[in-house]
């Protein structure tokens, strides 16, 4: 984390000269124009960062927004002779509102039917404009007031209208890089490498999509704004196709999960165009530009900002993949569990009667089963049982056709997993699902996200409060991972580390969620001797710590060696339950799932 604030305190530093040497070397209205454009556009590809590189929502129409902004501010300015800063924080907060209105539905939308919905509502604000009368139809609107702020601070000369855009980028530029470092940044990449893993850790999916698409939007209105003041006027082909294009192109370009690596890539695209317009190839200008693009894309993922810090990597000693030195496990503390936080019931969870089907198949069929508070129960039965169906259902992925299911004798069965992680139930999955681009450490700081209380403003704003949150949570995180015994691999991605130090990685982000229930999905799969008992001593300690456990597995030895209780299915049906000693010599499980009594399996 160290090495990636100097990157951005450099690039922060190298900015701010070049945006400060620029009026000194180029001097004539023409090179201050492109400098004004290359500004405004910065703004607007923050938001495209926020939401397309680092959220991974598909949604590139948001010239839309520029021109709500736009035309708002043209019309307050011209017909009603308001302020031009009053008139453009109006038409932020207008295009907001909006934003907002239309985000929940339009984000339900995934892949290329988000990106034509979005284009759509680009299109369509295009003829409105082109209809309506107080836009000016297809003449527009002229004589737009120069930009000043309450009528004191007046931006007449190119220059220090220059200067003026280029502040308000640099406070959109730093509202990203503040979000990225956050706990919302960490959320959006989670929610780009696995929604399920992020619900699992009471991520709110939908809250932080909508927030992006919020933010993207008034930064594109404000990005409008400050191009009509330049332009001095506005009419339907201001923003149209090709600003969209600018926007996704340079956000590419410059680096799609990198804030200032987008900010860069809209001074690239618009010094490119102008370069081409003033070698009069304006024909070429569309293959050059499309080619430049699938260049980035091959040749550099991570577009300029990426190859920017990869050789400052190289430079300053970035930190190596194989640079990794496991410890013992529980060499540092976990938070511990306090009882006081639970119920106290005397069971923590109860499923009666829960029932799932697709389709002709009944995965699950009328189970019902008791979960005793502070203990370890396994739930085992051959593959296509309704292992993984069972965990599903009771961690909110998969609907209720019948039953009930109860956590702390509160209904969880209709509950969306997040809502039901931010209860207390925490789980694995049994195919992982680590967030690969994050590290290892950033993975279990997710983990803490039901404990986080600051909103959006005072992280935007990084405000003392936020500051704090935020080194408790590495704090925590830090703990956690001590817990597990990898203290010391926190920095590298969870691609570096082994199968079973990966395992490890899942269950220390699951206790960062200081759950009071644990869901164990087939955990010891893919790992070792060595590994497997590294496990149950893992799981033994969390269970001391008073975290109820609930287990699948089929490793039996496992499963006999830790479980209090067993519960049995086959063919989506419970068929024996108790202690694992009267379990284990059931006929009917011997039968159909452990084999012979003298078996070694079971």
């Amino acid at each position: 984390m160290a090495l990636a604030q100097h990157k951005t305190a450099l690039a922060a530093v190298l900015g701010a000269l070049a945006v400060v040497a620029y009026p000194l070397l180029f001097r004539d209205d023409y090179h201050l124009g492109v400098g004004i454009t290359a500004g405004a556009l910065a703004i607007s590809t923050v938001g495209v960062v926020l939401l397309l590189g680092l959220a991974h929502q598909l949604a590139i129409g948001q010239a839309a927004f520029s021109i709500i902004g736009g035309y708002t501010t043209g019309i307050l300015c011209v017909n009603y002779q308001w302020d031009p800063f009053v008139a453009m924080i109006v038409g932020a907060v207008l295009t907001m509102s909006l934003a907002y209105a239309i985000a929940t539905p339009l984000l339900k939308l995934r892949g290329f039917v988000l990106v034509m919905a979005t284009l759509a509502l680009h299109l369509m604000l295009i003829v409105v404009a082109y209809q309506l009368p107080i836009t000016g139809g297809p003449i527009g609107i002229t004589a737009v007031p120069k930009f000043a702020i309450f009528g004191v601070i007046h931006f007449d000369g190119e220059t220090s209208y220059f200067y003026a855009v280029w502040v308000i980028a640099a406070i959109a530029i730093a509202i990203g890089i503040n979000i990225d470092h956050s706990a919302i940044g960490r959320a959006l990449r989670a929610i780009a490498a696995s929604e399920a893993a992020a619900a699992s850790v009471a991520i709110d999916i939908n809250r932080y999509k909508v927030q992006m698409f919020v933010i993207g939007a008034g930064m594109a209105s404000v990005s409008g704004s400050l191009i009509v003041h330049y332009l001095r006027a506005i009419d339907p082909t201001v923003f149209g196709f090709g600003f969209s294009l600018n926007l996704v192109t340079g956000t590419i370009v410059g680096g799609l999960t990198s804030i200032w690596g987008g900010a860069l890539g809209a001074v690239v695209i618009i010094g490119l165009r102008e370069l081409l317009r003033g070698l009069s190839l304006p024909l070429w200008e569309a293959m050059i530009m499309g080619a430049l693009t699938i260049v980035i894309l091959i040749a550099l993922p991570g577009g300029i900002a990426g190859a920017i810090g990869d050789l400052f990597d190289r430079i300053f000693g970035g930190v190596s993949g194989g640079r990794l030195s496991v410890t013992a496990p529980g060499t540092i503390a976990l938070v511990p569990f306090s009882a006081e936080e639970g119920r106290g019931d005397a069971n923590i969870l109860t499923v009666s009667g829960a029932a799932r089907s697709f389709g002709n198949l009944r995965a699950v069929n009328a189970v019902s089963f008791d979960v005793a508070a502070r203990s370890i129960t396994a739930l085992i039965g051959p593959n296509g049982a309704g292992k993984t169906t069972m965990f599903n259902l009771i961690g909110g992925y998969q609907p209720l056709d019948a039953g009930s299911i109860r956590f702390e004798n509160r209904e969880i069965g209709g509950l969306l997993p997040k809502d039901i992680a931010i209860l207390g139930v925490g789980r694995t999955f049994q195919n992982m699902q680590l967030f690969e681009n994050m590290t290892v450490l950033e993975n279990v700081m997710c983990g803490r996200h039901r404990e986080l209380k600051t909103g959006i403003v005072p992280i935007c704003l990084r405000l003392p409060q936020a500051r704090a949150e935020e080194r408790e949570t590495r704090r925590q995180a830090v703990a956690a991972l001590g817990f597990v015994g990898l203290r010391n691999a926190d920095s590298v991605p969870p691609s570096a580390l082994s199968f079973g130090h990966q395992r490890m990685v899942e269950i220390a982000r699951s206790l960062a969620l200081r759950p009071r229930l644990l869901l164990m999905d087939e955990p010891a799969s893919g790992l070792n001797d060595t590994e497997t008992e590294q496990l149950a001593e893992l799981i033994l300690r969390v269970a001391a710590h008073g975290i109820t456990v609930l287990l699948v597995e089929h490793d039996m030895r496992l499963v006999m060696g830790l479980a209090d209780h067993v519960v049995v299915l086959d063919h989506g049906e419970k068929m024996a339950e108790g202690p694992s000693e009267r379990v284990r010599a059931d006929p009917r499980v011997i039968e159909a799932y452990l084999g012979r009594p003298h078996d070694d399996a079971a």
